[in-house]
């Protein structure tokens, strides 16, 4: 055997080193894709690349394969509130569709990543089927997050609920949403479907006031669904083509706005420019989806079917509250509480079959039926 050189041993050791490092790279960043309840060799998604680089920071994440539901979990360092997230997402009723489960970590500015968090996400197997974790390559924050996670596929019916990991999801939300889907979704004005129906703001002014308890009173209590201008973020589906619009323009012709307001979007307008006096604009991604939405005259469908079956534990959604970007210590609620109020029992006539619903204005204003 031929001895090294003293010159190449110390190359052949530089050559290990950097080696190691890239193995050390592509493990930190792998996506790990681990299978729950096995599908039937008909139905069973093509198996996703586990190499680096299937998602990229500012790049809207296209998957190879489609399925009916892409439920996209976005997370950063609440390991506890991930565990009940997933929790909540294991009694999700798919009345056999095939879904898969994409969970992006975020990390710290720094570059690192939550261990906690990631082992969570590592540990939970998806018992409706398939689990991908992503963990970003870089810092991206809440926008890359919510608007890089999942783009739609052309000439598809897949569809994708958007949650973070403080908001917890009803068995049925997918049902009502795939339903609600089939019967709205060609409508050129739908933005997106809402499951968040508490919490759906409506600014009380000195001239609205008559309005806005006059819609609520006689007219919302009659439809399981309304439109409104404003889409709500605890748990959103958007609409596959507008979503795909609004990435594109995100991407491209939002770069030369420099204040995403909508004047008669009052209060989200000012919920923004307070962000920005406080150098925290980063964090309300929404009000450039509204923006997008108001130039393009789009509303949101959203869920109405705790005031219309006048029951308080029909919601599709419920936020925990978990301190973070939006709260603080304090207002947490337990897991216990989102159960109360989680729809546990279905009916039909939770889906609007009506060929029209209300349309709400940014202000309340009811502006008839679409």
């Amino acid at each position: 055997m031929k001895l090294l050189t003293r010159h190449g041993y110390l190359s052949l050791l530089l050559c290990v080193g950097i080696f190691s490092l890239i193995i050390f790279h592509f493990w930190d960043e792998e996506l790990e894709f681990t299978s729950g309840q096995p599908f039937s060799d008909t139905e069973r998604p093509r198996p996703a690349s586990t190499s680096r680089g299937l998602c990229r920071p500012g790049v809207p994440c296209e998957f190879p394969e489609i399925v009916d539901l892409r439920v996209i979990l976005l997370t950063f360092h609440r390991p506890d509130s991930l565990h009940k997230a997933l929790n909540s997402l294991d009694a999700l009723e798919l009345d056999g569709d095939v879904a898969i489960l994409e969970i992006f970590i975020d990390r710290y500015k720094n570059g690192s990543i939550h261990k906690a968090t990631v082992q969570v996400a590592d540990n939970f197997t998806w018992r409706k089927g398939l689990k991908r974790v992503h963990r970003q390559m870089k810092p991206v924050g809440i926008y890359g997050q919510w608007i890089d996670s999942w783009k739609p596929p052309k000439d598809s019916d897949e569809l994708a609920i958007i949650v973070e990991d403080d908001v917890d999801l009803s068995p049925f939300a997918y049902r009502w949403l795939r339903q609600t889907h089939l019967r709205h979704g060609r409508k050129s004005f739908i933005s997106g479907y809402t499951l968040q129906d508490l919490n759906i703001r409506i600014p009380h002014g000195k001239n609205i006031n008559r309005e806005v308890n006059r819609v609520n009173g006689a007219v919302l209590k009659r439809y399981p669904a309304y439109f409104f201008r404003v889409a709500g973020s605890w748990g959103f589906a958007p609409h596959p083509k507008r979503w795909r619009e609004f990435q594109e323009w995100f991407h491209t012709d939002a770069e030369k706005l420099r204040h995403p307001y909508v004047p008669k979007a009052r209060m989200n307008t000012n919920w923004y420019k307070d962000f920005e006096r406080q150098h925290r604009e980063d964090s309300m991604w929404t009000m450039w989806f509204i923006y997008f939405t108001d130039q393009h005259d789009l509303s949101t469908l959203v869920s109405n079917v705790p005031k219309f079956s006048s029951s308080k534990t029909n919601s599709l959604s419920c936020n925990r509250l978990e301190p973070g970007l939006h709260f603080k210590e304090g207002r947490t609620k337990s897991a216990q509480h989102c159960q109360k109020i989680l729809m546990k029992s279905w009916s039909e006539k939770f889906v609007a079959n009506s060929v029209q619903l209300p349309l709400i204005g940014y202000e309340g204003q009811y502006l008839g039926l679409v």
